[in-house]
């Protein structure tokens, strides 16, 4: 029996683990989370439009005679195909051997070396980071409503940065202003009209991706809602409480979300395999690593030499049933586009797809059924539609603990 090694818990390794036949292949997955977290949600659980566990799913549930480890890869040795790994808590070492070595470990946030990020800015790529979003918002609306703040000290408490243009930063924004404009007011009338939110993105606009009349329409939308977006806005610095962006420009900020891109974990740049510029591992159309037809690579950390593919969790997901079919008889991949999608708030997205560009309502539908299809348990797909009802009947949670 083959014993295939599997590096992380996300798309394309839980689309493979659950997918890998159990009769043919001993599955083992080491990851520092024991569950799938679907991230396109994690704007919504940050803000308590869904809840943390309804957006995760167990790696070891209804998966037979799958080994899991709870820890972190830190090195491996090509030769001997065994990989050393440290527990979650750092309190333990051990190796892992194997006969196929798949690694999906996905990528971190990208600072781009501006100082300051790392110690007062909020990142959102685990949900973690959701829980942590969440406590801070509130905290800044109770800190808000102390009799005697100062007004410049309220201002900059409910002023709300987010960094980054893309769709992680895009999502955020209009899941906060749903929560600001309609829930927040019940709780804190006190505050009606104060909070700010802004949208600062270094490149000339926001949605780079998305077809030109699709970033016309979320600019003007956004507009509307008093969502102050700036185009051209480079970030030189972070500190405790502002923004300084080049030119010396100081923006007081009660909470800056840094939404601006990937780039590649520790691990990844350690190991000695070919990479791309970006510090990708480069690799074959069957998804191997160059030179190493034993090593595959998948999702996030990973590029196809033929083609430089977006990194969406859609792709990582079809990789990892690709792989599922075809480890033990490597053929090519081929992606399938099925378009792209953007929530905006209230019920506004927009979406790109082979059909064509649509925005509006008739794009919400299409965007939540695209997260419909994609939610990878019967569980997610009651709890999710659950949660956003609770949510629009009584409001989302507030509360602080």
């Amino acid at each position: 029996m083959r014993r295939v090694l599997v590096l992380g818990s996300g798309f394309g390794a839980f689309s493979l683990a659950a997918r890998l036949d159990p009769r043919r292949h001993q599955v083992a997955v080491v990851s520092p989370r024991n569950h799938f977290l679907f991230t396109p949600l994690l704007p919504s659980a940050a803000v308590g439009t869904v809840e943390f566990r309804t957006i995760i799913e167990p790696v070891r549930r209804g998966r037979p005679r799958l080994e899991f480890r709870l820890g972190t890869a830190e090195a491996v040795d090509l030769e001997a195909r065994r990989v050393r790994c440290r527990s979650a808590d750092r309190s333990a070492t051990w190796e892992e051997p194997y006969d196929a070595l798949v690694v999906a470990v996905g990528a971190r946030g990208n600072t781009f070396g501006v100082p300051g990020v790392a110690e007062h800015a909020l990142f959102l790529k685990e949900l973690a980071d959701a829980r942590r979003i969440r406590e801070a918002l509130v905290a800044n609306l109770e800190a808000a409503s102390i009799p005697g703040t100062a007004p410049a000290e309220r201002e900059r408490l409910l002023h709300f940065v987010v960094v980054g243009g893309g769709p992680t930063g895009i999502r955020f924004a209009a899941e906060l202003h749903d929560l600001l404009a309609r829930d927040a007011p019940r709780s804190y009338p006190h505050l009606a009209g104060l909070p700010r939110i802004t949208i600062l993105e270094a490149g000339k606009e926001i949605l780079p991706a998305y077809d030109e009349s699709l970033r016309r329409y979320t600019a003007r939308l956004f507009r509307r809602r008093r969502i102050d977006v700036r185009a051209g806005a480079r970030v030189e610095e972070v500190g405790r409480g502002f923004v300084r962006l080049a030119g010396g420009e100081t923006i007081p900020a009660g909470l800056v979300l840094w939404a601006t891109g990937f780039a590649p974990v520790p691990f990844v740049e350690s190991l000695p395999l070919a990479r791309d510029r970006h510090g990708r591992i480069l690799v074959d159309d069957a998804l191997r690593a160059q030179g190493r037809p034993e090593v595959y690579a998948i999702g996030d950390c990973a590029r196809p030499e033929s083609a430089e593919l977006p990194q969406l969790a859609q792709i990582a997901e079809q990789q990892g049933r690709h792989l599922a079919r075809t480890i033990d008889s490597p053929a090519p991949f081929r992606w399938r586009d099925r378009g792209m999608s953007t929530f905006l708030g209230g019920a506004e997205a927009v979406a790109s797809t082979p059909g064509g560009a649509r925005a509006g309502s008739r794009a919400y539908w299409m965007w939540r059924t695209s997260v419909f299809s994609q939610l990878v348990s019967a569980r997610n797909k009651v709890l999710v539609p659950l949660d956003r009802l609770r949510a629009k009947v009584f409001g989302r949670d507030l509360s602080k603990f």
